[in-house]
């Protein structure tokens, strides 16, 4: 039986939190962006680095209408490998070599907010994701507004292809205060009808209530071609 001798760092647990980064690609195109991640991020010993300080999973996104934005998805279960992972200046250049502008964002997970995790089908996977960010009037009035809106529409989503919604809350950079911030990540079978969904704003009216300003949404694809992922 196969034993893990990795060492990780002694924060690595059973609680997952959020690293976003959305930004626009630097390179001529979406497939140079590739061969540039899959040398860089991509490659095994750089895959196997960010492993070993709790990165759990890695995927890539691109605007689904426009494709000079780029996003990454990852999920961290240490915090503080998650900041020694990018404090590495190796991992700054290769980023500035992939994004022109980017903003990387760490969030925990929202309790309460109705969040909702279903199976794949067989032969299926997520080729889409739909994100929703704002900052909220309450987290607690958040937190009841954002779960009558899964209620509410969370039949109707499955049947568009919905695998997972779930919100969460930005953890604050070091030294910052903390904001009441919140993003709702949705991933989904087909990006088509993803967006045929949103363009329905279905149960938008029960979140309206509770933000703070004009939310930013935004939905994306399976970046195209062979890119590491994990």
């Amino acid at each position: 039986m196969s034993q893990d001798a990795t060492r990780y760092p002694p924060d690595a647990g059973a609680s997952a939190y959020l690293l976003t980064i959305r930004g626009t690609i630097a390179a001529p195109s979406a497939e140079a962006a590739r061969e540039i991640h899959n040398a860089t991020a991509g490659a095994p010993p750089n895959v196997a680095a960010a492993r070993s300080m709790g990165d759990l999973s890695h995927g890539v996104f691109v605007g689904l209408h426009d494709g000079t934005e780029m996003l990454f998805i990852d999920f961290w279960n240490s915090l503080s490998g998650l900041g020694g992972f990018f404090a590495n200046p190796d991992v700054q250049a290769a980023g500035d070599r992939l994004f022109a502008r980017r903003d990387p964002t760490v969030w925990s997970v929202a309790e309460g907010f109705g969040n909702v995790y279903l199976p794949v089908p067989s032969g299926r996977r997520v080729t889409g994701v739909g994100l929703l960010r704002t900052q909220v009037t309450s987290v607690d009035k958040a937190a009841g507004a954002f779960s009558a809106y899964a209620g509410a529409t969370l039949n109707l989503a499955r049947t568009h292809g919905l695998v997972t919604h779930a919100t969460w809350l930005r953890v604050p950079d070091p030294g910052a205060p903390a904001t009441a911030e919140v993003i709702s990540v949705d991933t989904w079978l087909d990006a088509d009808a993803m967006d045929a969904y949103y363009e329905g704003a279905h149960g938008f009216d029960l979140l309206g209530p509770v933000f703070a300003g004009a939310p930013d949404t935004s939905v994306w694809r399976s970046a195209p071609g062979d890119w590491t992922e994990w």
